[in-house]
């Protein structure tokens, strides 16, 4: 609340509250709440002191969490958010997290905390890295202190699932998009106060889109201005402001990867479905990778000791993972394709069905070709699990025990599958399926 710096003013506001009490039944707490003045004589301020039971506090101060400041939010300020995510990953973490349960966390620190000051301040771009940078850690490492390169670049991370990303908000254009309401508050002459306020210091009679601040102007209004510069092409054709949709906007540009629905199946295990996404990016660490990096000085697939191992031999021409794939295409009784899996992943046409380069997309219903996609990335990740436990334990799986390993997997997803489908083919087909050895 605001009033005049005297006594008589801060009376009035107090009988108010009186008032509001009485009608309510909430009483404001005296011990937990402080007065500030600014250009106030000491005199006045004991008055005032007296006649409220409150203290004088400092500027800043905090208030809902945040600092209140009439400067600029430095470093320091933001000190607080960088410590609540910090705990809050530490304490919600562990590194017997998978990738896709990290990730899961990560989104939900960017949703709550980060979301929170973003839409209050502008903040400070080492802020955001320092945080980018602890997100990142906890991905790759859980809480471990160790320090490696990631499998992925952080940029490819926080692109949209389209661009081939996982993501993961971009949190300086994230700041953008949600200060982007204030630009399209003063455009609209919103009432709020501050709108109104703005209206009579700064933009008077002046067209706001239109509008250059003066260079003796504040550093956080002259931002406010700079982000209304950014967004103004798409401001232009807005009839609402969404945070979400600008965000889109900003992220606009690159290249749509064609098996981004594949990665979008709600009914994927989700450690599967990160798994997926590593494969597509050629990031797992294949022994040509290990060689590159000057790791490893063999080239050879663990499972098949026939050939030279990357990821196009071990996703499907290996002999070892092509008899997995074999049993699990009998199982679901699906044409066995004659192409690794980055063929397939290359030949996705947007304007296609999503699943069309996996199956004979005419034999089989929607919902057939997803429980296939569920088989086939738990096929993949298994495929991927038998290989390391070849490198580090020298134990060589059988197809048979990878497939049984699938039918587990894809029996343990197949009621969320029937309790969304509504086609009776569908059902037909995914008794069939169960009913089969």
């Amino acid at each position: 609340m605001f009033c005049k710096g005297d006594k008589t003013s801060v009376m009035l506001m107090l009988r108010a509250f009186q008032t509001f009490s009485e009608a309510s039944g909430l009483k404001m707490n005296g011990s937990k709440s402080n007065i500030y003045c600014n250009g106030v004589d000491d005199g006045v301020i004991r008055l005032v002191e007296e006649a409220t039971g409150m203290k004088c506090g400092g500027i800043p101060f905090r208030y809902l969490g945040v600092c209140i400041s009439p400067k600029r939010l430095g470093i320091s300020d933001c000190e607080r958010l960088v410590d609540k995510v910090t705990a809050r990953i530490t304490l919600l973490g562990s590194k017997k997290l998978s990738y896709a349960g990290r990730l899961v966390l990560i989104k939900a620190v960017y949703s709550t905390l980060h979301n929170y000051w973003a839409r209050i301040f502008i903040l400070p771009k080492n802020v955001l890295n320092r945080i980018d940078a602890i997100c990142r850690k906890f991905l790759w490492h859980g809480n471990d202190s160790k320090e490696s390169p990631p499998l992925v670049a952080w940029d490819t991370i926080c692109q949209p699932k389209r661009l081939g990303g996982l993501g993961l908000k971009k949190l300086h254009l994230w700041n953008i998009a949600a200060l982007g309401k204030y630009v399209w508050w003063i455009e609209k002459k919103s009432d709020h106060l501050w709108v109104k306020w703005v209206h009579a210091i700064y933009i008077k009679d002046k067209n706001w889109m239109e509008f250059v601040p003066s260079a003796s102007a504040s550093w956080s209004w002259r931002k406010i201005c700079w982000v209304k510069d950014m967004l103004k092409p798409w401001l232009a054709g807005c009839s609402s402001y969404s945070v979400k949709l600008g965000y889109s906007w900003l992220c606009t540009g690159g290249t749509e990867v064609p098996w981004h629905c594949c990665m979008r199946n709600r009914f994927l295990i989700p450690k599967h479905s990160f798994f997926c996404w590593l494969i597509a990016h050629q990031h797992l660490l294949t022994q040509d990778r290990l060689m590159q990096m000057r790791i490893t000085q063999r080239n050879y697939c663990f499972l098949c000791a026939d050939a030279a191992e990357n990821h196009s031999h071990l996703f499907f021409l290996c002999i070892f993972s092509r008899k997995c794939l074999f049993l699990v295409f009998v199982w679901f009784q699906t044409i066995l394709p004659d192409r690794d899996v980055f063929v397939w992943f290359q030949t996705i046409l947007p304007d296609r069905d999503v699943f069309e380069w996996w199956i004979n997309c005419r034999m089989k219903t929607l919902m057939a070709k997803k429980v296939i996609v569920i088989g086939l990335a738990s096929l993949m990740y298994h495929i991927w699990w038998s290989r390391n436990q070849c490198r580090l334990e020298g134990f060589v799986n059988s197809p048979e025990n990878v497939f049984k390993k699938v039918q587990d997997d894809v029996r343990s997803r197949i009621n969320i599958c029937i309790a969304a489908c509504k086609s009776w083919k569908a059902k037909e087909w995914i008794h069939l399926l169960l009913a089969r050895d």
